[in-house]
């Protein structure tokens, strides 16, 4: 390039700051390497061949790729800008992570987060996958090179329609009530449905001998259903604090335990995460009393 631009090797070498052999050098092996001559030389004249001028186009490229290339590096090294895609379960991705990704950006305006949400088996295969860096789920996986750690609190509660008036003279619901009601599941994959069968389990039922009536793939399709009168749900307090409080939907606690279950941050231990992912990792923890 500074051969082609200045038109002379000395004035090249004096550019480089280098001796005009070395100059020499690196040009001869140039051609050499790509088996096309690519000045000739006349005198003290330097001219470019036809395939010094087509090398010439290409070098250009390079150049240019290699200054994006620092850009971008720069822009990396930057923990404060850039973007981040995380993955959230259905009740973490609905109802916690849009106020944390809310007051995070009023500290790091710059950085862009993308939350994509699913399933928690989804959004563990993303994570493990690396098509996000980090995901917030309702359950535990076994799945090699994943970290999961709690941080958030949920309580679940059976929840039903107005319009269910023998329920309403409970004061908790029992084994015996939830089997004679007609049902509303969440899918396989689902953090409330794993956290369900395990209360379920714990009060002698097996989830197969439910009513169910139905089985959905999304907290806000239950919560329509048990508007509707569909059925019972067991369901994340945090979904239907709006709709207890209005009255659209009621709910008793379980008698003889507390249904609580945790949400888990989950990244890849292999994987390093880039500097504006760790920020919000280190910035949802301390939020994890949320």
């Amino acid at each position: 390039m500074a051969v082609w631009q200045s038109g002379s090797i000395t004035q090249a070498a004096k550019t480089l700051n280098l001796t005009q052999p070395t100059v020499s050098s690196h040009l001869k092996g140039l051609e050499e390497e790509v088996g096309v001559k690519l000045f000739d030389r006349i005198g003290k004249a330097i001219t470019p061949t036809s395939g010094g001028r087509r090398f010439y186009g290409y070098c250009k490229q390079i150049l240019r790729l290699r200054d994006e290339l620092k850009m971008e590096i720069t822009q990396l090294l930057d923990e404060a800008s850039g973007t981040i895609e995380i993955g959230g379960s259905n009740i973490p991705g609905q109802y916690i992570l849009p106020r944390i990704i809310g007051s995070f950006k009023e500290l790091y305006p710059d950085i862009q987060v993308v939350l994509k949400i699913g399933d928690t088996a989804n959004i563990v295969s993303l994570v493990q996958t690396g098509a996000v860096e980090l995901g917030v789920v309702g359950a535990l996986m076994e799945k090699r090179g994943l970290v999961f750690e709690s941080c958030f609190k949920d309580k679940l509660v059976f929840a039903f329609p107005p319009s269910f008036k023998h329920l309403l003279k409970k004061d908790a619901v029992e084994a015996k009530d939830i089997s004679r009601e007609r049902f509303i599941l969440r899918e396989h994959g689902s953090g409330t449905r794993l956290a369900t069968e395990i209360a379920l389990q714990n009060e002698g039922i097996d989830i197969r001998k439910l009513n169910v009536v139905a089985e959905m793939g999304s907290t806000e399709a239950i919560k329509q259903a048990v508007k509707a009168g569909v059925g019972c749900a067991i369901i994340s307090e945090r979904a239907v604090r709006e709709d207890i409080d209005s009255g659209a939907i009621k709910f008793i606690p379980f008698k003889g335990q507390s249904m609580n279950r945790l949400f888990y941050l989950v990244w890849h231990k292999k994987r390093t995460l880039s500097p504006p992912a760790l920020l919000f990792k280190n910035y949802l923890l301390k939020k994890k009393d949320l």
